[in-house]
């Protein structure tokens, strides 16, 4: 898929050693970069899901969208070739990832509604988290783009557990749900979008949610 300013590319791998501990410069959450996905309503397979789609991603330093755009193709072409990335990408990492859960009917929604949740865990203290999800269903060859990207800052940076570690920064973005027309069995993706920032500086990552095949929900 081609990207322009204001997407990131299909995906990351996971390709790095985490920084060590450090304290957080505090700068305001509005200074958070914005980072909208793609707004093509359908997508082919091979468009839409890159070659080894990671459901979970580091984040890594970029000046702008673009420049992030710019560093993850690279990434890219990089895995594609068949090289280490971790050794020949020249990217600074941020001190999280971001990592994307099975789209599922919610018990919040009376199983009525649907979605998929998305958490960046860090190893240290950062300034702010945002997530930005979208949903696609399968239809025929395609990848239909399921209902609008939805946004979820984190209100308060939290210490917690993922997976049973314990990490000095966890969010979870749990707002993602769309409403459900009928209880046709459906098959889902989607992708999340992070944005960090941590010391000043501005990280992105994004990741796959695994495919769902069956999910009673269609749009």
């Amino acid at each position: 898929m081609n990207f322009t300013f204001v997407t990131l590319p299909l995906a990351l791998s996971l390709v790095a050693v985490l920084p060590g501990m450090a304290q957080a410069v505090e700068i305001p959450v509005s200074d958070t970069h914005t980072v909208q996905q793609s707004s093509e309503y359908a997508l082919s397979t091979k468009d839409f899901f890159p070659e080894k789609t990671p459901t979970e991603s580091n984040y890594i330093e970029a000046e702008s969208p673009a420049d992030a755009v710019a560093k993850m193709d690279k990434m890219d072409e990089l895995r594609k070739a068949g090289f280490n990335v971790g050794a020949m990408a020249k990217v600074n990492y941020g001190p999280c990832k971001i990592v994307a859960a099975g789209f599922h009917t919610r018990k919040s929604g009376n199983y009525s509604t649907g979605g998929f949740k998305s958490t960046t865990y860090c190893t240290t203290k950062v300034t702010a988290i945002k997530h930005s999800s979208q949903a696609r269903f399968k239809r025929l060859a395609w990848w239909v783009k399921g209902g609008p990207d939805i946004s979820q800052s984190a209100q308060k940076i939290k210490a917690g557990k993922h997976n049973g570690t314990y990490y000095s920064a966890v969010f979870e973005q749990t707002n993602h749900a769309l409403s459900c027309k009928s209880a046709k069995k459906t098959t889902w993706s989607g992708r999340a979008l992070g944005t960090i920032v941590y010391k000043g500086k501005t990280y992105y990552a994004d990741a796959y949610a695994p495919v769902q095949k069956g999910v009673p929900c269609r749009l």
